[in-house]
């Protein structure tokens, strides 16, 4: 009976953790204060991932919040020829013409746990890291102590002026227990540009 108590308990502590923790935040922000205001017109968006389907995914939701403003959004899954990469041959080639004045590239960055360790005495923690997008998770229970376990999905984005192609702004994203790719690359999205908004990249 004790140990179901106990067993309870921790089943109740991990849904309080994962009903406070943030769906999607940004993190590690980096911007160069002098393109502060500059407004883009045409942006290209381009996706890294490990698999096409995911590319277009991140692609197709990123144009879908550029769209909420004035601005000409190129998806590189359409405009690139199959088997060509983005580089700067393939931008003058491509894109030039099109008078693109910048580029979002959003990277996949992998998977990661956060696992709690709760029992009678206390608490500790452990951080076991991990790559690949679906890699699975489980709770654990060891006697009467209960290991909850967190899955955090990560990715970059960067965004970058084509006349000298440097990083005007760049962030990190932490999307915690999503319940699938488009959850992730829908919040992560809406926050960044949210925030290529305030900069004032966009109107």
């Amino acid at each position: 009976m004790r140990n179901l108590i106990k067993l309870f308990s921790g089943l109740i502590i991990s849904l309080i953790i994962f009903s406070c923790s943030p769906s999607t935040e940004l993190i590690d922000i980096y911007s160069d204060q002098a393109f502060a205001g500059k407004e883009f017109k045409k942006i290209l968006v381009l996706g890294i991932t490990t698999d096409e389907w995911k590319k277009k995914v991140y692609e197709n939701e990123f144009r879908s919040q550029f769209l909420n403003y004035d601005v000409e959004v190129l998806m590189a899954w359409q405009e690139l020829p199959k088997g060509e990469q983005l580089n700067r041959e393939t931008f003058e080639k491509y894109f030039r013409e099109k008078n693109v004045d910048a580029i979002l590239v959003a990277i996949e960055g992998g998977e990661s746990s956060d696992k709690t360790l709760y029992s009678g005495g206390g608490s500790s923690h452990v951080y076991v890291g991990f790559y690949g997008f679906y890699a699975s998770t489980a709770s654990y229970y060891f006697n009467s102590e209960f290991l909850a376990e967190e899955k955090i999905v990560h990715m970059r984005t960067n965004l970058y002026e084509t006349t000298e192609g440097k990083i005007i702004w760049s962030a990190k994203s932490q999307s915690f227990e999503p319940k699938n790719t488009g959850d992730v690359v829908k919040a992560v999205s809406h926050k960044v540009v949210n925030e290529i908004n305030l900069m004032g990249y966009i109107k």
